[in-house]
């Protein structure tokens, strides 16, 4: 069973996606900013991360920098969501190495997919 991090600061968003990640059979660990977020992926080494792009502290940009910037943490894949609608920030995303951007408000079936993906173009199940 794969192990997937939401790093999101609106729990009310990172809950629900939580429920029906955990309802799809994935094992869930979550983080309300990219500070703790980072700490958790170090810790844990989860197999795929859910990183919003808009928050306080770190930006979901930033966070991800961390990540890349750490032995422990730059291979594991990493899909943005947000509520942005700047086109220039999904394609920013993608750049810097994000698997996909996915725009809120989603479907869970598209982000149940977009997970699906990413983690069978990393191969982990």
């Amino acid at each position: 069973m794969a192990t997937i991090l939401i790093i999101d600061d609106n729990a009310t968003e990172r809950d629900a996606v939580q429920r029906a990640l955990q309802k799809a059979g994935y094992s869930v660990l979550s983080a309300s900013d990219g500070t703790t977020g980072v700490e958790v992926a170090r810790k844990e080494r989860p197999d795929l991360i859910l990183c919003d792009v808009d928050m306080p502290g770190l930006t979901g940009f930033e966070t991800m920098n961390r990540l890349q910037g750490d032995a422990r943490t730059k291979s594991i894949p990493l899909v943005f969501i947000t509520g942005s609608v700047d086109a220039m920030a999904g394609k920013l995303g993608r750049k810097l190495g994000a698997e996909e951007y996915i725009e809120k408000p989603f479907s869970f079936s598209k982000l149940l997919a977009a997970v699906g993906s990413s983690l069978r173009k990393n191969d982990v199940s």
